[in-house]
């Protein structure tokens, strides 16, 4: 396979002055470690499947992350059926150059039962502690009753998560899925402990479906949340005159973030993860060959790291 172009040909290129206009171009070619928030800051890779996988925790590290949130699934850097192979190398270049333990985003769930216990043996085998679920749909117009049958799968579930020592989150994503209501969520992990499968909470999904309620549904499950995802959007009125969320950079757009300063574990040791998915030329939807030039995805990403630091001062 061709290799793809080194991302620190690219770091150089953004360090001599060729990014985006008002982007500081010293500033991404340097490691943000003297900028540091309160807890761990990840960024979901999704938006770097351009790069070479061997090259992921350099440039995590270098745009001022502390940790890899790891895409393993279809469609993701690699599939669960390469995590003995390909895992411990990441793992142990992250914990080199200082990194937290990577986080993975997976299509695991209860669908899978049978596979879980050597998925969470290899996961703690790596001394990793978190990983996204893969999401659920309904099966029929029973909501609460398949919500209840689903809840007994999962806490069957959450028994092979304590034994192996390692969290399963589940995130509440707009939509027909379950979750697109926070409230799906709460019964569905109702009385399970949430050190053992907890909430992922998307804030901004939460505001598209609770235009007017998405405080209640935050304090409501506050308790279970055991990472934050980082987005932001506009509602949009594109031909079809019908109102749509549209991607924004963060800090442009309705999420209001100052919320989430309001539960401990933001301002302090659960991960907070980055989500790129506003316009990058396909970037932000995993491409491996996006439209726009790497070096513009690279000061995109810087200046939501910095609206980030902003955010958290």
């Amino acid at each position: 396979m061709q290799r793809r172009t080194s991302i620190k040909k690219i770091f150089w290129a953004a360090g001599s002055g060729l990014i985006l206009p008002g982007v500081n171009a010293n500033a991404i070619s340097q490691p943000f470690s003297h900028m540091r928030a309160p807890g761990p800051f990840y960024l979901f890779t999704k938006v770097l499947q351009w790069l070479p996988l061997s090259e992921l925790p350099d440039t995590v590290k270098t745009l001022g992350f502390e940790g890899i949130d790891l895409p393993v699934r279809k469609n993701g850097f690699f599939d669960k059926d390469e995590l003995s192979k390909k895992l411990p190398a990441i793992v142990a270049e992250s914990e080199r150059l200082g990194l937290n333990r990577p986080v993975l985003t997976t299509d695991m769930n209860v669908r899978q039962m049978n596979q879980m216990d050597e998925f969470l043996r290899i996961l703690a085998g790596e001394g990793i502690k978190d990983y996204r679920m893969g999401y659920l749909s309904f099966t029929s117009k029973d909501i609460v009753g398949e919500l209840k049958r689903l809840n007994g799968e999962m806490r069957r579930l959450a028994e092979l998560h304590a034994k192996h020592g390692v969290t399963g989150h589940y995130q509440n994503h707009a939509g027909k899925r379950i979750g697109g209501s926070v409230w799906e969520i709460y019964h569905l992990l109702e009385g399970i402990d949430p050190d053992h499968i907890g909430v992922q909470f998307d804030l901004r999904h939460s505001q598209v479906e609770g235009y007017q309620s998405y405080e209640n549904v935050f304090h409501l499950i506050s308790d279970q949340i055991r990472s934050f995802d980082l987005k932001d959007f506009v509602w949009g009125n594109p031909s079809n005159k019908k109102d749509q969320p549209v991607n924004v950079p963060l800090g442009k757009g309705n999420v209001n973030f100052q919320l989430l300063m309001e539960h401990e574990g933001f301002t302090g040791s659960l991960p907070k993860i980055l989500h790129v998915e506003y316009d990058l030329g396909g970037a932000e939807h995993g491409d491996s060959s996006p439209t726009m030039d790497k070096k513009e995805i690279l000061a995109a990403i810087e200046k939501d790291v910095m609206t980030y630091r902003q955010i958290m001062s």
